[in-house]
């Protein structure tokens, strides 16, 4: 699910400065499909491929409303590119007390980072992030002004830090608290103009932050710089399988060119690879004397064996032999695996079934959150605060000096996975709606929560069913790969229901699948009336 930026009015936004953006973000990104939408933070979801630019840079002039907009539609489509998402997961993990102050300190840092680089990249784009460091300087004051006045420390220490930056000197930065904090905090702020990357920028936060936390009782009122922590895990997530199904073309590649070749190797001999003589009929010599004739569409090996027709094996949807799994009643099925394809509609529908479970998301959200077990993240070594380890050679060799760790500690991420099968025979047609309101409610759950997770619809095609073969559809509406990406998600409106229905084949598949997956706690939800309907038993009836 995207984070949203609420609207309470109907302000409308100007086409055509959508259009300006879009235009902009696509040149700079290289990508044609890319989008531009408002929300409250500005932040790129490679996920959603959507730019969002702040709605705070409306309703001021003309000129300095287009710079403004322009510059984070700059900062963020190239700017992503120079982020590691991998860093950031770890400040997301740093357990500091004060940790909104914490978050957003890293993410002031790293913009100012971001905005240098830009500058030096591409010259053009200075005086729009001279425009925007004139507007943010101008708010900048005026909220530590406000704060001076309500006695709240750890905003307006923030801000002075922020005032710092945006005046570029140091030397300007002044605290309420004692002297030697002020002048600490200026040397460690010489360090900003060095920065290369993300992890330059964290470590400097974190620098920070050993110095400051000390001496704050609360954390940040109010949010200035924003980590929009969906999205980023959703983009690190989609970096990932697009690296996996790299590193597959490749494989498959080599696999290929191996096939090849070694076909040519053959064809370089002498007689055939390999040679088998049949006669058929009752005379040949290789078929005993109580074995039945052969026909056209046995396989020649089976016949020099003395057998007949095989049925093939029943595979799971990456070509997995399950013949065991299924069992000697499901024998007879053929297991047909399918994907769920959205039409024009499909978005709005689902947007409707979300909004009509807002409440009850929130809801199930905290019981999760609380009854499922967390991960535990294994001993980090080479850190710039926690314990101190015994191996102090790091000292001498690392520059950085980290010679701290962690030990063992729970996770934000839940250690946990769900499988929903859902029931598409005909008697779930008239629960059809609140079936699938009840699926978004999970699906959009669990995609807060970041957990992944599979959602299939099963049933048996009652019209092709007979004694000899009984076809079972497997649809995958979410697959566990995409389960925490959005495009995916109006898949979930998007399955029609069938005839009849195997309850027991496809609980049992699904026990399979659940069965691979490597989180600690693993779940099976059915959705189903109850009502088991297929060829057997509608003659056991009869």
């Amino acid at each position: 699910m995207s984070e949203k930026f609420i609207l309470f009015n109907d302000e409308r936004v100007d086409p055509s400065l959508i259009m300006t953006l879009t235009d902009l973000a696509q040149l700079l990104r290289e990508v044609e499909t890319v989008k531009v939408n408002f929300q409250k933070f500005a932040y790129f979801d490679l996920a959603e491929n959507t730019i969002n630019v702040a709605f705070k840079w409306k309703h001021r002039e003309r000129e300095e409303e287009m710079k403004l907009l322009k510059s984070d539609t700059i900062l963020h489509a190239i700017g992503f590119d120079h982020t590691d998402l991998d860093v950031v997961e770890e400040v997301l993990d740093e357990q500091f007390r004060v940790k909104s102050f914490f978050q957003q300190l890293f993410m002031m840092i790293d913009e100012f980072r971001l905005m240098h680089l830009i500058s030096k990249e591409r010259p053009f784009t200075k005086k729009f992030f001279d425009v925007r460091i004139r507007a943010k300087l101008k708010e900048n004051e005026s909220q530590i002004k406000f704060y001076q006045t309500k006695a709240m420390p750890t905003d307006e220490l923030f801000l002075q830090i922020e005032h710092t930056l945006l005046t570029d000197n140091i030397l300007s930065f002044h605290t309420m608290f004692f002297t030697e904090l002020e002048y600490n905090i200026q040397l460690a702020l010489q360090s900003f103009y060095d920065l290369k990357n993300t992890e330059d920028s964290a470590n400097l936060a974190i620098r920070l932050m050993l110095l400051i936390e000390p001496n704050l009782t609360k954390d940040m009122l109010n949010e200035y710089y924003h980590i929009p922590k969906l999205a980023y895990m959703n983009a690190k997530a989609a970096k990932k399988a697009n690296l996996d199904k790299a590193k597959q073309d490749v494989s498959e590649m080599d696999e290929s060119e191996s096939v090849q070749t070694k076909q040519r190797d053959i064809e370089t001999k002498s007689g055939a690879y390999l040679e088998t003589e049949v006669t058929e009929g009752s005379n040949s010599n290789n078929i005993k004397e109580n074995d039945r004739e052969g026909d056209a569409s046995d396989d020649i090996t089976e016949m020099v064996m003395g057998k007949g027709k095989t049925k093939p094996p029943q595979t799971d949807a990456e070509g997995n032999d399950i013949s065991d799994v299924v069992g000697e009643e499901n024998i007879n099925t053929k297991i047909i695996w399918k994907e769920t394809v959205q039409d024009d509609k499909s978005l709005t529908i689902y947007n409707a079934y979300k909004e009509d479970v807002l409440k009850e998301i929130k809801t199930l959200v905290n019981v999760i959150n609380k009854s499922v077990d967390h991960e535990v993240n294994a001993k980090r070594q080479g850190l710039s605060k926690g314990k101190l380890s015994r191996n102090l050679t790091q000292w001498f060799l690392d520059d950085r000096k980290r010679v701290f760790y962690k030990e063992d500690q729970k996770s934000y991420k839940l250690d946990a996975t769900f499988m929903l099968l859902i029931d598409a025979s005909y008697s779930m047609e008239d629960k059809l709606e609140e079936t699938k309101k009840g699926i978004v409610l999970f699906h959009e759950t669990l995609q807060q929560l970041s957990i992944r997770h599979e959602i299939m619809a099963f049933s048996e095609d009652g019209f092709e069913a007979d004694k000899n073969i009984q076809p079972n559809i497997l649809e995958q509406i979410i697959t566990y790969q995409n389960s925490l990406q959005h495009q995916y998600s109006p898949n979930v409106v998007s399955y029609k229901t069938g005839e009849d229905n195997r309850d027991g084949l496809a609980i049992r598949i699904a026990g399979n699948m659940l069965k691979a997956r490597q989180e600690k706690q693993k779940f099976l939800i059915v959705f189903s009336d109850g009502e088991p309907s297929d060829l057997i038993m509608n003659q056991m009836v009869l």
